[in-house]
């Protein structure tokens, strides 16, 4: 039993995760990708339980025998399933945070844009020799 302890340890150790954060719809937040030993899993759900706390959903399809229709196509053992979940949830939230970084350089971009765009139109009837004397002026 220990051995098989080692084992999983080192499976999860060798995991690789992809993280798809999406719009949150109703408690869906997002999907990920696993990959162990050369396998890729994909479909696992991020989603929030009633608290607004995440977990993460096995792949499942439908099976209109099971209780709510649907059923899982993966199975973590037991043991290992708080350290798995912790695994996906750590590159969700670093998926996220990459997101939100790239969207407020974007931000940052699409203001000093604007803000060029403004000057210009400031600056163009201004005579040549004008146009930097302002700037000048205002150091002290």
């Amino acid at each position: 039993m220990e051995k098989d302890k080692l084992t999983e340890r080192n499976i999860l150790q060798g995991m690789a995760v992809t993280a798809r954060p999406v719009e949150p719809r109703k408690n869906l937040y997002g999907f990920a990708s696993v990959t162990i030993g050369g396998i890729t899993i994909d479909d696992f759900k991020i989603a929030a339980d009633r608290d607004g706390i995440l977990f993460v959903g096995m792949p499942s399809k439908r099976d209109e025998t099971s209780r709510n229709g649907y059923r899982n196509t993966v199975r973590i053992a037991p043991e290992i399933r708080d350290e798995f979940s912790a695994i996906v949830l750590s590159a969700h939230h670093n998926a996220v945070e990459a997101l939100m970084e790239k969207a407020e350089k974007n931000r940052i971009a699409d203001q000093m844009e604007q803000a060029g765009k403004e000057a210009k139109t400031h600056n163009a009837g201004k005579p040549a020799k004008e146009k930097g004397a302002e700037s000048h002026e205002n150091r002290g």
